[in-house]
Formats: C-alpha cells, sequence, structure tokens
C-alpha cells in the first residue's frame, strides 16, 4: 500500500527519481509572428521539444510544461517529466510500462488540457481560488489506477492553482526561471536575467 505522503519513487537509484531540487527556465525563442517555448533543465540541457501554442490564436499554452513539473514536485507524480528528463523507472519492467509509460503520459497530457481549458475560461485561475468539483472529480476517476490515485482532490487543486500562479508570471514576463522542490513541495519563480 502507498502511503499519501511517501515519495513514489524512493526506493528507487537516483537515476529513477524525481530530482528533489530542480530548476527549469521557460525561454522565448522565435519570431513576433510565432512564439515559441524552450525550456533548459538546470541551465545545463533542454528538456523536451521546443514548444508553440499548437493553436490559431496565442492562448500561450507553449507554457504547459509548468504543469508537468509542477505535478512531479507537487504531487511526485508526472510521467510527462519522467520521459521529458529520461528517469523513468525501468528498473522494474511493470512500473516503468503502467506508472512510466505511455498510457500514463496521455493521462496527464488530458488533465493538463482540461485543466487548461476550464482555466482559460477564468483569467488563468487569477482570481479564482478553487479549481471546479467537476475538473477534479474527472482527475480522480482518470487516475484511479495509477500510483497518484493515494493523492487527495485538495492535493490536486494546490498543485493545479500553484502552477497557474507561476503560469501566469511565465505569461507576463515572457519566461522565467522556476525552482521546485519536491521535499518541501514548494515552486518558486524568478525573473530571467538579462
Amino acid at each position: 500500500m502507498i502511503l499519501k505522503n511517501k515519495l513514489f519513487d524512493e526506493n528507487y537509484i537516483v537515476e529513477e527519481q524525481i530530482p528533489r531540487h530542480f530548476q527549469v527556465s521557460f525561454q522565448e525563442v522565435g519570431n513576433c509572428d510565432k512564439k515559441l517555448v524552450k525550456v533548459v533543465y538546470n541551465n545545463m540541457q533542454q528538456v523536451g521539444d521546443i514548444i508553440s501554442d499548437n493553436s490559431y490564436e496565442n492562448d500561450f499554452y507553449r507554457y504547459h510544461d509548468i504543469f508537468h513539473y509542477s505535478f512531479a514536485a507537487l504531487l511526485g507524480w508526472s510521467p510527462c517529466t519522467r520521459a521529458m528528463m529520461k528517469i523513468k523507472r525501468k528498473s522494474d519492467v511493470l512500473i516503468d510500462e503502467i506508472e512510466d509509460g505511455a498510457r500514463a503520459a496521455i493521462t496527464e497530457e488530458a488533465i493538463s488540457m482540461i485543466v487548461f481549458n476550464e482555466a482559460k475560461r477564468n483569467d488563468f485561475f487569477e482570481k479564482k481560488s478553487h479549481v471546479s468539483k467537476t475538473t477534479l472529480t474527472i482527475i480522480k476517476e482518470m487516475t484511479e489506477n495509477f500510483e497518484v490515485k493515494v493523492r487527495s482532490i485538495e492535493d490536486w487543486e494546490n498543485a493545479i492553482l500553484k502552477a497557474y500562479e507561476v503560469f501566469r508570471f511565465l505569461i507576463k514576463n515572457e519566461g522565467g526561471i522556476v525552482e521546485f522542490d519536491t521535499l518541501k513541495k514548494e515552486v518558486k519563480y524568478y525573473h530571467l536575467e538579462s
């Protein structure tokens, strides 16, 4: 049985753990016609692809990886982060396939999109202190077959609202540096240095 506050990967080698402290920078690249974002891990390596909004409108979805990294730090769960950082738990074939595999990653991307659509209708939660009960219930149902099922609706709501607080800073400042502390369950935003 998985305990509520236990880190899901604490019994794995460091190379298969979500880093306990890490930094990710979101840097706008491209031209005025097409805004793109490059994500760099610990000032060293690009993680994931350079992202556009993949939309007819400029809706800032290019910053959506903040949700994956926030879920990793605040919930201890993000198959997308594991894939981007190459920290899947390959030493356990079943965990690699189910918890860190394609279905889990697709589930997380779907959650990100469902929440994004609600957030977009609500000024990215700028003046809201709650995520709709419907959305939170859907998230719990979508994740009931994964280890993250032990996280409460309140845990999810906190992770979502904190991620959107940082998301709004990223939009306002056209990027930034975000520090994550998995142990303290903290996410902090800093301006990019010019």
